[in-house]
C-alpha cells in the first residue's frame, strides 16, 4: 500500500484486529531518519521504513520531495509558484505567473488550503526577483490597462514627500510593501531596478475615484527609463492624461510636454518623473500646470502626485492631491 502513495516512506502497523477483524496501517511521509527523537516503541505496532533519498536532497521553495522516483531516487513536486526539475525556477513577473496558471490565496490566509485557480483572480503570489522570493499582489483582469497579469512596482502618496522629483528613492533603496492592492501604503519594490517590460500601467485615485491607462513602452527596467533624468516622450495627448483625475481636472492648453522626466526650461517651473506639463503660452519654459507622478517646481512644489493648475487653465485653478499607482507588464 505504501508504494501506491507517492509521499509514503514508512508505515506503522497495528497487529491487533478491531471488532470487525480489520487492522490499522498508518502511512507516513517521513521516516525515523532525521526524526529519531520522535520515534517511540510500542509493543502493539510494527514499524517499517524505506531509505529516503530526500534526506540527502533537501528541497527548496516549499517543494515536496518524493522518494524512489526517477533515476535520481527522488523527485521534487513544486509549489504552485515554481517549476523546473529542482523547483528552482519561478515566475519573475505577474504576467509570467498568469501564464503559468499559478494559484493564489485569495483570502490572504497563509495557512488556508482553499486556493483558487488564478484565472482572473487578483491576489498575492510569490515572485522570484533578483533570486529573492518576494510576495507580491498581482492584479489580473482588465481594470483599465488591459488583461493579463500586472506587476506593481510603486505606489505614491501625494501627501508625503517620499517620491518628490528630487527624492533619492529614484536612484537608491526600496520601500516595503507590495502585498496589497490599490490602497494608500507607499511602496517601491525591488523590481524597479531589474524587471523588463513592454507596457506600463499608470493609475490615480482622487476623491475615491480610481482611473488607469496603459502606455506601450519597452525598457529594461523602470530605473533605466527614469533615473538618468533624460526626457523620453510619449504621445497620449492632453485629453488622455486628464482621464486620470476626476471631473475637477484642469490643465493649460499649450506646450503639453508629456512622458518620462518631463520639465519646462525655466528653473522653478513644473517638472515630473512621469506625466504631462502644460502652459498658457506657446512655449515650454514657464509651465504652470501638470498631471504627474513625482513632481516638483512651481506651482505647489510639495504636491508629489496629482493635478496642479494655475494661470488660465481650462477648468479653473486646481490643487488636487492623488494616490499614484505604477504597474508593469
Amino acid at each position: 500500500m505504501c508504494f501506491l502513495e507517492p509521499d509514503c516512506v514508512s508505515i506503522n502497523f497495528d497487529h491487533r484486529a478491531d471488532v470487525n477483524g480489520k487492522y490499522k496501517c498508518e502511512l507516513n511521509n517521513v521516516s525515523h531518519d532525521g526524526h529519531e527523537h520522535d520515534l517511540r516503541e510500542n509493543p502493539n505496532h510494527v514499524y517499517h521504513a524505506a531509505e529516503s533519498a530526500c534526506l540527502k536532497n533537501p528541497w527548496i521553495n516549499n517543494a515536496t520531495c518524493q522518494s524512489s522516483f526517477t533515476d535520481k531516487g527522488h523527485r521534487c513536486v513544486c509549489a504552485a509558484e515554481f517549476r523546473g526539475q529542482d523547483c528552482d525556477e519561478g515566475a519573475t513577473t505577474c504576467k509570467e505567473a498568469h501564464e503559468m496558471k499559478m494559484y493564489v490565496d485569495v483570502i490572504n490566509d497563509r495557512d488556508a488550503t482553499y486556493l483558487l485557480l488564478r484565472a482572473n483572480v487578483s491576489g498575492v503570489v510569490t515572485l522570484l526577483i533578483d533570486s529573492i522570493l518576494v510576495p507580491v499582489f498581482c492584479d489580473v483582469g482588465d481594470f483599465g490597462c488591459g488583461s493579463g497579469g500586472w506587476t506593481p512596482v510603486m505606489k505614491i502618496d501625494c501627501r508625503k514627500g517620499t517620491f518628490h522629483y528630487s527624492s533619492s528613492y529614484w536612484t537608491d533603496s526600496n520601500l516595503p510593501g507590495g502585498e496589497t492592492g490599490f490602497d494608500e501604503q507607499e511602496t517601491k519594490l525591488a523590481n524597479y531596478w531589474s524587471t523588463s517590460f513592454s507596457k506600463i500601467c499608470l493609475g490615480m485615485k482622487s476623491n475615491e475615484q480610481l482611473s488607469f491607462f496603459a502606455i506601450n513602452k519597452q525598457a529594461d527596467s523602470l530605473y533605466s527609463l527614469i533615473a538618468d533624468g533624460q526626457y523620453r516622450e510619449t504621445s497620449l495627448g492632453h485629453d488622455t492624461w486628464k482621464t486620470l483625475i476626476d471631473a475637477a481636472v484642469s490643465l493649460q492648453s499649450k506646450c503639453n510636454e508629456e512622458g518620462f522626466n518631463v520639465f519646462c526650461t525655466f528653473t522653478i517651473s513644473s517638472k515630473a518623473r512621469i506625466g504631462i506639463v502644460s502652459n498658457q503660452e506657446d512655449e515650454c519654459s514657464t509651465c504652470d500646470s501638470r498631471i504627474v507622478f513625482s513632481t516638483g517646481g512651481y506651482p505647489y512644489d510639495t504636491n508629489s502626485c496629482g493635478n496642479v493648475a494655475k494661470h488660465n487653465p481650462d477648468n479653473g485653478i486646481k490643487y488636487i492631491k492623488a494616490m499614484g499607482y505604477i504597474l508593469l507588464q
